[in-house]
């Protein structure tokens, strides 16, 4: 976690040098595109998470916390109207577990993400509009064996196709304004529990169990102040994820079964963006 922290630092330090450093190559008087150009962004963020699992309508557990993460986007040209956007983000932060039977305490957690997009755009007089679709990677990962007997390390992964609208007008010469709206359509999950952690006993009945997860959506909202090398804006992340496909162990006499819960993940936070 240190290790995180400290590259976010480095990397905050060397974006607000870049900035003071950086020279203009424009003229002060030039009008602000609406297209989508050729460039690279690094960003920073911070949002407030909360990810919250239930069992037949009831609370069963939740990791909720501030993270803070760095992001890398690349835009490409295709043709006039169209491009390309590879985008990859990391976000860690220490969260707080809590259960239905009052287990709780500070968990590390990190998460990254990766995607790629293809869009189409068109502008009109005042305003442009930008649908696109593309692919998406998540991974979130948090270990829950600092918690005492009973912790095990837990992952997830989601696979995606994003499908959204940004919409773009001038606010003046130098400043535009981006708004997305965007749904994450869910291809499948992936949940792997490390039981293997809690002891022996567990890792020879269950081994370290992965669920599969095959229904679910995400939505995704952003809004941001846009200038020729800065942007500062808000974003709204949503996840609602359900019940896993059942696994199921046999000890005889015993049958055991295992699910992943049906879960939701919220992201509301904070990005400064510069772009090169």
């Amino acid at each position: 976690m240190k290790k995180h922290l400290s590259l976010l630092i480095i990397s905050a330090v060397l974006l607000t040098s870049i900035s003071v450093f950086a020279i203009e190559t424009t003229q002060t008087d030039k009008k602000i595109s609406l297209q989508t150009e050729d460039g690279i962004e690094i960003g920073l963020q911070t949002y407030w998470y909360k990810y919250k699992e239930e069992v037949d309508g009831n609370f069963f557990m939740s990791n909720t916390g501030q993270k803070y993460g760095l992001s890398l986007t690349g835009t490409k040209s295709m043709t006039e109207n169209t491009y390309i956007i590879g985008d990859i983000r990391f976000a860690t932060g220490d969260v707080k577990y809590k259960n239905d039977s009052g287990t709780a305490g500070y968990v590390p957690d990190y998460m990254y993400e990766a995607r790629l997009l293809l869009g189409v755009e068109k502008e009109f007089d005042n305003f442009l509009l930008s649908p696109f679709i593309g692919l998406g990677y998540r991974y979130l990962y948090n270990d829950l064996r600092d918690l005492g007997s009973g912790g095990y390390r837990r992952e997830s992964q989601y696979t995606y196709v994003p499908i959204g609208m940004t919409h773009r007008f001038r606010l003046n010469r130098k400043a535009r304004l981006s708004t997305t709206l965007e749904y994450d359509y869910f291809v499948k999950g992936k949940q792997t529990s490390y039981l293997s952690d809690i002891g022996p006993a567990y890792a020879s009945v269950f081994g370290d169990p992965v669920n599969d997860q095959n229904h679910g959506y995400g939505l995704r909202f952003s809004t941001s102040h846009e200038e020729e090398h800065w942007s500062i804006g808000l974003f709204f992340h949503y996840w609602r994820i359900g019940d896993s496909e059942v696994n199921y162990y046999s000890a005889p006499p015993l049958l055991y079964s295992i699910i992943e819960p049906k879960n939701e993940t919220k992201e509301i936070g904070l990005q400064v963006k510069y772009r090169f």
